[in-house]
């Protein structure tokens, strides 16, 4: 009898037929990329390539690291001969490095209108500019922006903070515009070669 009561609760588990469970959410990635279909907006992404949470895929392009800057005296647009080594250097590393562009961003210190200085900041950055097309890098290569007094390095009125905020900094970027694609563990080299 011991035997007969385990058996017959078994029996009246399995009594009801299977039902199909239905998702209360559509977990469907068409475009395999990792992000499901609801909330990809980008349904046509490349096959391994990576993608941000909305399933999108961003370029490779990348800004590198901070390598020229400049400073400049007060109300001035002129280089001093002691940054020519400097500018001489970036046009060689450039010219090594033909996948580079270089932003030179244009800065002024807080005397003066904003108007004022922000043509002062375009006016530093078309010097630099020219220097290094003198130098040999051709303008394709280079664009500038300038920022006039809205992106201060030091804060303050002091002639320490307005030295440091009269500057061109020069920003490497790659030219190559492509997709990033991501490392997977499954990717196996061809065998045959």
């Amino acid at each position: 009898m011991a035997l007969i009561l385990p058996l017959a609760a078994c029996t009246s588990l399995t009594s009801e037929p299977e039902r199909e469970t239905v998702a209360a959410y559509d977990l469907t990635d068409l475009d395999r990329d990792g992000v499901i279909t609801a909330r990809d907006n980008c349904l046509e992404s490349t096959l391994d390539a990576s993608v941000d949470n909305d399933g999108c895929q961003g370029n490779e392009d990348q800004t590198l690291k901070q390598d020229l800057i400049i400073l400049f005296a007060h109300d001035s647009s002129v280089i001093t001969a002691k940054y020519q080594d400097e500018i001489n250097q970036m046009a060689n590393f450039m010219e090594q490095n033909p996948g580079l562009m270089l932003l030179l961003e244009g800065h002024a210190s807080q005397v003066g209108s904003d108007q004022y200085n922000l043509a002062l900041s375009k006016r530093r950055a078309e010097a630099v500019r020219g220097a290094l097309m003198k130098a040999g890098v051709q303008v394709s290569r280079l664009e500038i922006i300038g920022y006039g007094e809205s992106k201060p390095l030091l804060m303050g009125e002091d002639e320490q903070s307005a030295a440091a905020n009269r500057r061109v900094v020069g920003a490497l970027t790659s030219m190559r515009e492509g997709v990033r694609m991501r490392w997977n563990v499954y990717s196996v080299e061809n065998p045959a070669k």
